[in-house]
């Protein structure tokens, strides 16, 4: 039984299709705002023409601006829109109503900062993943998008003041750790375990979708190992402001060593050198962070005891 409620309107494969048309509806329109909102208050006055010659591609500002808008549309305003369509009030939906346990709360706060070392190790393996040689082309291609992917992130993980930091933590840390686990955990996971009654397959399917919507191949495991997490803390703990949190904590945590790291002299280039751990330990985090996953488990089942987890 997969115990968070759901609209019972619709089969759930239309679900899953409303629920990508109102995000894909929500990013179209609060990009729009978010362009408009941006030549609006351009000081130089020439974002038309930088629009029109695409240089505002090269513009860090509009970047985040885009950045910003386009995921709260896609990633809030769409699965709140999904809601309503369901006929079911966005609290009660994405079970943002129910008691958030402190013992909970302090567990998921340790697993996070615990399983750091485990996460970088699955990093570190994936990059080093090579394709076979007939898929030679597929690897470059590959590749290529994650350099270009990393070039974005760089260009935005540049941070000069506070007002930088306060809006990375803002685009990078609080919207899509408030968004995607709506969008993944309370929508996709949700009606997937409707569908399939089973919250494991709810589960690993939605960490798929996860991963792979980010389109960063050389990352892709220890981003699906991190949904899969955020899935069993969603479940178990009953509160998707468990994995919400979880969720910031990772992504923030990353953001504030960056802005430190820089105040220190540092490149990001520097920065994504200087993050390795000794090889012990990556086995102790993992060892811990089995435990500390066990214990929360268990204090979940005992606050939750009627929700059914076979």
């Amino acid at each position: 039984m997969y115990d968070i409620p759901k609209s019972t309107a619709y089969h759930p494969a239309l679900q899953l299709v409303f629920l990508v048309l109102m995000a894909i509806v929500g990013a179209v329109i609060f990009s729009v705002i978010g362009m408009i909102a941006w030549v609006a208050f351009n000081s130089d006055h020439s974002s038309l023409s930088k629009l029109s010659h695409n240089a505002f591609v090269m513009d860090v500002n509009l970047l985040r601006i885009i950045q910003i808008s386009s995921s709260i549309g896609l990633f809030i305003a769409g699965p709140i829109a999904f809601a309503y369509l369901n006929q079911t009030k966005p609290f009660i939906y994405f079970n943002l109503n129910e008691k958030l346990s402190w013992k909970l709360f302090s567990l998921v706060v340790l697993i996070m900062f615990l399983s750091v070392p485990v996460f970088e190790m699955i990093s570190l393996v994936n990059q080093k993943m090579v394709l076979p040689d007939f898929l030679q082309g597929l690897e470059s291609w590959m590749r290529l998008k994650e350099l270009e992917a990393g070039a974005l992130v760089k260009k935005l993980l540049i941070m000069n003041n506070y007002n930088d930091l306060a809006i990375n933590l803002l685009m990078i840390a609080i919207i899509p750790a408030i968004g995607e686990e709506l969008f993944f955990r309370g929508g996709v996971q949700n009606i997937l375990g409707e569908w399939f009654k089973n919250h494991h397959w709810a589960i690993w399917i939605t960490g798929i979708v996860f991963s792979a919507i980010h389109v960063q191949f050389f990352g892709f495991f220890p981003r699906l190992f991190l949904g899969v997490l955020f899935g069993y803390l969603f479940v178990y703990g009953k509160s998707i402001w468990l994995p919400i949190l979880g969720h910031f904590l990772n992504n923030g945590t990353a953001v504030v060593m960056a802005y430190i790291m820089q105040k220190q002299g540092k490149s990001i280039d520097e920065i994504e050198k200087s993050s390795s751990f000794e090889g012990y330990l990556y086995i102790i985090s993992a060892i811990i962070t089995l435990v500390l996953l066990w214990i929360y488990f268990k204090q979940a089942k005992k606050e939750n005891p009627l929700t059914a987890y076979e």
